[in-house]
């Protein structure tokens, strides 16, 4: 009974308590002002004197705790602080706005106020989220410490005692086995027995010798142990702060094998491929493999090194070299026929949007599948661009094509056992018509010429992924050359020949003495140019559309030129990407992207004349593509965020 006397008294004695009383006379007095009107005056002086008294009593409690807090900071227990005096770990008692109240004599020899202060303040934020929260802080000295804090009451003051754990040792151990973990990486000669050709034998001995001579002295410098596995590939282990090191030459390595350019016809690069975060080093070897794989699958004169779950990219600053050798395309063609053969059924499924190039590399696959007698169907878009549907009416007019364009929900309750899905003109699933298809199919074949990203289809039982190659088109072309016996008819060559001249500009772009070739196979089989330029009209609107695109460009250091289009037209991305073709017709202009918008997802057309590299400045947000031509999608940002990013990603490149 005591105890509940004295707990209403105290509520009486708190101010917190004081004030809502006080509060509460005041509506009273104003209720009763209303209701009896006689005593206005009465009650406006009796409220205006409550309120006098109010802001007296909150500034006496703002001079009171200010006291208490003094008072506070000079009269903690003093067997408390001693106690605390006897302990060999810095310690201190923080007020919660991160003002020292008092610390003990470790604290005062060791550490400075204000990383006490700066700690305990984001510690304080840290157990906001969570209550058992640490913090491990730098001193700045080297000495590392691990801040631990309790919650302690006094009165009506909260405070924390925060324990400075160093952790100096611990942290300086633990850097130096990070710093001392081996890397395993691979470097490989791009295109060795390319540059050797036509050299005679001294020259030939010169070169390798002055290759080897590099490449060892460059390992030697960084502490690492190199070994040679073939004439053009070497392993290295190296510890990783040497890895630190190279990036932040930007793998001068890549530099110094190109000077030997001078000593051959042709140029000579090196691509490197390093992982060091896997556990054991069976996983960083494949890891480091595959990080070499991706530096191919980009064009090669670049390094890939690893780092969980994604890599960064070093050089990459050429186009890709043509690789003048088609044993690779006839072995290719005898590899993806065997594969159609033992199987039931073929599918064949593009990226999303798929333009023209997807759609006659589809048909070209189409076309082997049919001369092996067997199912086929080509995946498309629900809902396609006009120039999309201009090439699918025209194949249609084909005999046997009428029934294989479908689009997901037609086959998505097939059976496929037994079938065969080859993705054609992209190797990223997020990119496909249907991702999820992929995962219905056991043997699944890649054919794809855009440089390789972080993300690819790594189940395949086939890829053939040539960079250098003009489109997938092409790639597909190449095939058809070498399966004997194979009739094409000229609607099946037209869909083919107009995917090379969209992906290579008319051939003006990425066009190699292949293309030419590929392009006078497919003109034997009776090709009309007139009308496959009849593929390739815009009605009057969509016309319009692109003259404003280019209308409304801006221009970044008179060499970038960057247009946003807010249209809403059912074939921006198609209307983007020839208005960015046409940005660069203008004097001086280098490299241009246009921004639009579908749906929910702002879509970016990037195009250069080969000084800039438009991948490289698209990859960092999220896109890909190759040097001269790239593209990305961003979901769920607004156009002008979109450029924002565009225009971050641009400045970083041009900076380096």
């Amino acid at each position: 009974m005591d105890k509940e006397k004295k707990k209403g008294f105290n509520f009486f004695k708190s101010f917190s308590s004081r004030i809502i009383i006080i509060a509460l006379l005041i509506i009273c007095t104003a209720i009763l002002s209303i209701v009896v009107p006689v005593t206005l005056y009465t009650d406006i002086v009796v409220i205006l004197l409550l309120c006098l008294v109010a802001i007296a009593m909150c500034l006496k409690e703002l001079k009171d705790r200010k006291y208490r807090l003094h008072e506070l900071s000079n009269n903690v227990d003093t067997i408390f602080k001693e106690s605390l005096d006897l302990v060999d770990i810095p310690m201190a008692i923080v007020g919660v706005q991160g003002n020292i109240i008092w610390k003990n004599n470790v604290a005062e020899h060791t550490l400075p106020d204000e990383y006490i202060e700066k700690t305990s303040l984001k510690l304080a934020s840290l157990k906001k989220k969570s209550p058992n929260s640490s913090l491990l802080e730098e001193l700045g000295n080297g000495d590392v410490y691990n801040a631990i804090c309790n919650e302690i009451k006094f009165e009506d003051f909260d405070c924390m005692l925060v324990s400075f754990i160093d952790k100096t040792y611990e942290y300086t151990l633990k850097q130096s086995l990070e710093d001392t973990r081996v890397a395993i990486g691979f470097l490989f000669i791009d295109n060795y027995e390319e540059t050797l050709q036509g050299l005679d034998e001294m020259q030939r001995a010169e070169v390798s010798s002055v290759l080897t001579k590099e490449i060892r002295s460059w390992a030697r410098e960084n502490k690492g142990v190199l070994a040679r596995l073939d004439k053009d590939k070497y392993a290295i282990f190296i510890e990783k702060k040497y890895v630190d090191k190279m990036e932040e030459s930007s793998f001068d390595i890549l530099e110094r094998v190109r000077n030997v350019t001078k000593l051959t016809k042709l140029p000579i690069t090196v691509s490197l491929g390093i992982s060091y975060n896997e556990e054991t080093l069976e996983e960083r070897y494949n890891a480091g493999s595959s990080a070499l794989d991706i530096a191919l699958g980009r064009g090669g004169d670049q390094a890939v090194v690893k780092k969980d779950k994604k890599y960064d990219f070093f050089g990459g600053s050429n186009a890709g070299l043509e690789k003048t050798s088609k044993v690779k395309a006839r072995t290719m063609a005898q590899a993806i026929r065997e594969l159609i053969e033992k199987s039931e059924k073929v599918y064949v499924m593009g990226h999303r949007n798929s333009d023209i190039d997807c759609i006659g590399a589809a048909v070209g696959i189409c076309k082997i599948a049919k001369f092996l007698n067997k199912e086929v169907n080509i995946i498309v878009d629900a809902k396609c661009n006009a120039s999309t549907e201009n090439i699918l009416r025209k194949i249609k007019e084909e005999n046997g094509y009428q029934d294989i364009i479908k689009t997901y929900p037609d086959v998505k309750n097939d059976d496929f056992t037994n079938a065969l899905l080859v993705v054609v003109d992209t190797h990223k699933k997020s990119y496909l018509v249907e991702p999820e298809m992929l995962d219905k199919f056991e043997k699944i074949a890649v054919i794809d010429h855009h440089r390789r990203g972080p993300e690819f289809i790594d189940n395949a039982v086939l890829t053939y992924h040539e960079i250098y190659a003009s489109s997938a088109s092409e790639l597909v072309t190449e095939l058809l050359m070498y399966i004997d016996g194979i009739d094409i008819t000229p609607n099946e060559a037209e869909c083919m020949y107009a995917g090379l001249i969209v992906d290579t500009k008319n051939f003006m772009f990425k066009t190699g003495v292949r293309t030419f070739e590929v392009a006078a196979y497919l003109k034997k089989f009776g090709i009309d140019v007139a009308e496959i330029k009849l593929l390739f009209q815009n009605d009057f609107q969509t016309y319009v559309s692109k003259v404003n695109i280019v209308k409304n460009a801006e221009f970044l250091q008179d060499k970038i030129a960057i247009s946003v289009s807010e249209e809403t037209h059912h074939d921006m991305p198609i209307i983007a990407a020839q208005a960015a073709d046409e940005l660069l017709s203008i004097s001086g202009i280098q490299a241009s992207f246009v921004l639009c918008k579908v749906d929910d997802v702002v879509m970016i057309s990037g195009r250069s004349m080969g000084d800039i590299n438009v991948q490289s400045i698209l990859e960092k947000i999220g896109g890909g593509g190759h040097l001269t031509f790239a593209g990305a999608q961003i979901a769920g940002v607004t156009l002008k965020e979109a450029k924002e990013r565009l225009l971050d990603s641009i400045n970083n490149y041009l900076s380096k």
